[in-house]
C-alpha cells in the first residue's frame, strides 16, 4: 500500500471529479492513468478495484473510488476519494437545478432549457440509431428495427422494467438468429 498524503488523494479526486464528463468510464480511465503514472497503485490492484466496483450495486464509479482510496489510505483514503470525486458534481447539479427552477419565471431561460432537452433527446436518438445500424445488413434489417421499436414501445408505453425488456430482446434475438 502506498503511503500517499490525504491532501494528494483529495487533490487528484477533486480534479478528476470536476474535469471529466461522460460517466464513470472516462473518470476511471483518467484515475487509472494517474495511479500508474504516480506509482500509487499497480495494475493488479486497479484491476481488483475495477472488478469489485463492477459487481457492486449502485454507482460503479463511487465503488471504484472507494476501493482505490482504500488501497491508498484505508478508511481515510476511501472517504476522501469518494467525497473528492462527488463534491464537484454535487455542487454543479445544485447550481444547475437552481438555474432550471428559474426557468419557470424567465422566458428566455425556459426556451434555452427546452432547446437543451430537445438537443439531448436528439443525441440519444442518434446514438440509438448508430447502435441499431451496426446490427443491420441489406437483407437483415427488419429484426433490429422491430426489436428497437418494440423496446421503445414497451419502455414508454407500458413502462416495463429495462431489465425485462433486455431479457425479452435477448430471447427474441436468440430464437430468431439461431434458426
Amino acid at each position: 500500500m502506498a503511503d500517499v498524503p490525504l491532501r494528494d488523494i483529495a487533490a487528484l479526486f477533486l480534479r478528476v471529479g470536476s474535469t471529466t464528463f461522460g460517466g464513470g468510464d472516462p473518470s476511471t480511465a483518467v484515475l487509472q492513468r494517474e495511479f500508474q503514472r504516480r506509482r500509487w497503485l499497480d495494475a493488479h490492484r486497479i484491476g481488483i478495484a475495477y472488478g469489485l466496483a463492477r459487481i457492486t450495486p449502485g454507482t460503479n464509479m463511487l465503488a471504484f473510488c472507494a476501493a482505490t482510496g482504500w488501497y491508498l489510505r484505508r478508511w481515510a483514503g476511501s472517504i476522501t476519494a469518494v467525497l473528492g470525486v462527488t463534491i464537484p458534481s454535487t455542487v454543479l447539479i445544485v447550481l444547475l437545478t437552481r438555474v432550471c427552477e428559474s426557468g419557470d419565471r424567465i422566458p428566455w431561460l425556459r426556451a434555452a432549457l427546452a432547446g437543451t432537452i430537445a438537443g439531448a433527446v436528439g443525441m440519444m436518438a442518434a446514438a440509438a440509431f448508430l447502435l441499431v445500424r451496426t446490427q443491420m445488413s441489406k437483407r437483415d434489417w427488419i429484426l433490429p428495427i422491430a426489436v428497437a421499436s418494440g423496446a421503445f414501445t414497451l419502455s414508454s408505453g407500458l413502462t416495463l422494467n429495462p431489465i425485462a425488456i433486455l431479457a425479452l430482446a435477448a430471447v427474441l434475438g436468440f430464437f430468431v438468429k439461431s434458426r
